[in-house]
């Protein structure tokens, strides 16, 4: 069944004891996306599983036409209701009701792959995919830079944004605009604008600079960029972030290929003239 209004203080309660997300995040999500799309299953008064449906698109490389999909998000069920068939069923309405509004499917990323099985079995299949790179700093690296000392917890507020000699900070907006325009041979999700909004109020950065654009958030003392868009070598990059912010430890880049599968897509059937696969960034994960 569909949340109302009413039910957010239970839906806040069972997101943080699932995922262990700041209150501020998911007051944040919740006042940004509202609850329109959250799907809820209720036992005694009290919400035992959930998850978001949020409308979005997928860019067909091939004729360059929008395909409209769900993205689920905090897919959550309390641990005490587990392996009972309680979020199957949610899946199962959410798709049902998303093909019968005439979206091509339903997508969703998997924290893991036994959940990557999990979802196997429900009808989602290995779709959308990309690289990962990790790159560390050197020990006497650290040892001979000359640095103030990063507060890593300020990173995560936009109050205390990095700053780069070597690149630009740009607005979500830009940010947009300018991805499209790099991926327009690819097939992807095309975020819509109010996405970028939401990512970058709650702790995303955007960057351009001569070659390409990225995105990047920190985490304890992690450079992490879900998006990397550009044709420059990675570790030369990488080893600039070390430069600046000699504090970090590791820098991990995420970019096009397909060595990872970053999301899965459960179709509506009959559909045609989907595009092989996809691109998927931004998980919120």
């Amino acid at each position: 069944m569909k949340a109302t209004s009413t039910d957010i203080p239970k839906i806040k309660s069972l997101w943080k004891e699932v995922f262990g997300d700041s209150e501020d995040y998911i007051h944040r999500f919740i006042t940004h996306f509202g609850i329109d799309g959250c799907y809820v299953c209720q036992m005694n008064d009290e919400i035992i599983a959930m998850t978001f449906a949020i409308p979005t698109t997928l860019i067909n490389s091939i004729n360059l036409k929008s395909i409209s999909l769900k993205y689920l998000y905090a897919c959550a069920t309390h641990p005490n209701f587990r392996k009972q068939g309680i979020m199957e069923k949610l899946l199962a309405t959410i798709y049902e009701e998303s093909c019968s509004e005439n979206y091509a499917g339903i997508f969703l990323y998997a924290a893991n792959h036994s959940l990557q099985n999990y979802y196997k079995k429900l009808g989602f299949e290995d779709y959308f995919f990309r690289n990962h790179s990790f790159y560390y700093n050197h020990k006497e690296h650290k040892e001979n830079a000359k640095s103030e000392t990063v507060d890593f917890n300020s990173l995560h507020s936009l109050q205390n944004p990095l700053q780069f000699k070597n690149f630009n900070l740009i607005t979500p907006e830009n940010y947009y605009q300018k991805r499209i325009k790099k991926l327009k041979n690819f097939s992807f999700i095309n975020w819509n604008k109010d996405f970028f909004k939401f990512m970058n109020e709650t702790g995303t950065q955007f960057f351009e600079y001569e070659n390409g654009i990225f995105s990047l958030r920190t985490n304890d003392n992690m450079i992490i960029i879900d998006e990397w868009l550009d044709t420059d070598t990675q570790n030369q990059i990488a080893n600039l972030f070390f430069e600046q912010y000699p504090d970090f430890e590791t820098v991990q880049i995420r970019t096009l290929g397909k060595e990872i599968c970053c999301g899965q897509i459960k179709w509506r059937k009959p559909f045609e003239h989907k595009p092989k696969n996809g691109y998927f960034a931004f998980a919120m994960e």
